[in-house]
């Protein structure tokens, strides 16, 4: 079956249920000579009888009826392939490859908008790859991935990506609720003196790391900070050993393990004090899966 023309088939399909080459050509909106026309034409490339006709009546052949549920199937196929082409420029059905880090999935304005865009458009599917933000940045330059949830930092703004912020995370003191600072009621950036500061390696060139270590210089010290970690959650839990202090998301709590202390950090402003997620995406992308997705979360 080479050379098979559509149009010739949906011709084929209207005269074998019509039986009948006027009713037909009227169900086409064509006049009847050129329907016999390429009724004829595709017999010659079929090379078979597909009607048998007489003055008085069409009768469709062996081959004819075989045709007819072929085609029937071909037409179909060919109706959801176009549809399915349509859909996918228009961003309504494809894969996204998501990069998450390992703290992110626990933010509810992450959950909120994965909720609200496979909702928006439940034929995406999203694939989620979980590694450091930094990893996440690299996917996105070589492909790897579509989109990634990061906490972005001050090296991240020049960067050939876009970011959109998505929630901007209170930062609160944890500390192990039997540390000697747990009886304070009001911690402030002389009390960390003694005890070194757990952070991830990308807190530290954010706006929240340079007000934290600025204060500590005006009480005349320079803050012991750790980065020996890189996970939030492992940070979190290493706290519960007592050997210093961590700031970090409020939204923690709700993983927060026996024995930790989440404590409001009163001697750094709340502007500051705070954590950002934001979805990035390479800033040229024009993929309609992607801007699909950066428009449900109001980007």
């Amino acid at each position: 079956m080479n050379n098979l023309d559509l149009r010739q088939l949906r011709y084929f399909v209207a005269v074998a249920e019509e039986l009948h080459f006027g009713r037909a050509a009227l169900r086409l909106h064509i006049s009847q000579p050129p329907l016999s026309q390429q009724i004829q034409a595709l017999e010659a490339t079929l090379g078979v009888r597909l009607f048998e006709r007489t003055k008085h009546k069409v009768e469709i052949t062996a081959a004819g009826t075989q045709l007819l549920k072929d085609a029937r199937a071909l037409l179909s196929e060919a109706q959801k392939t176009t549809t399915r082409v349509k859909a996918a420029e228009q961003g309504q059905i494809g894969t996204l490859h998501i990069g998450l880090n390992y703290t992110s999935p626990l933010s509810p304005s992450l959950s909120s908008a994965l909720y609200h865009f496979s909702k928006q458009y439940p034929d995406v599917g999203l694939e989620f790859h979980e590694n450091t933000s930094a990893k996440q940045l690299v996917g996105l330059q070589n492909r790897s991935l579509d989109l990634c949830f990061i906490w972005p930092t001050l090296d991240d703004l020049i960067a050939p990506i876009k970011l959109h912020k998505i929630s901007n995370d209170a930062l609160q003191m944890v500390l192990r609720s039997d540390h000697p600072l747990a009886r304070r009621k009001q911690i402030t950036a002389t009390d960390l003196h003694d005890y070194p500061i757990f952070l991830t390696a990308r807190q530290t060139r954010t706006d929240f790391f340079t007000a934290l270590e600025t204060a500590c210089k005006k009480a005349g010290f320079r803050p012991d900070i750790r980065t020996d970690i890189i996970q939030m959650p492992f940070i979190l839990n290493f706290i519960v050993t007592g050997f210093g202090v961590t700031f970090l998301p409020e939204f923690l709590t709700r993983i927060r393990p026996r024995g930790v202390l989440f404590r409001p950090c009163a001697f750094l402003s709340q502007q500051v004090c705070r954590m950002p997620l934001a979805l990035a995406h390479r800033a040229h992308d024009t993929s309609p899966l992607v801007q699909n997705f950066v428009h449900s979360i109001g980007g």
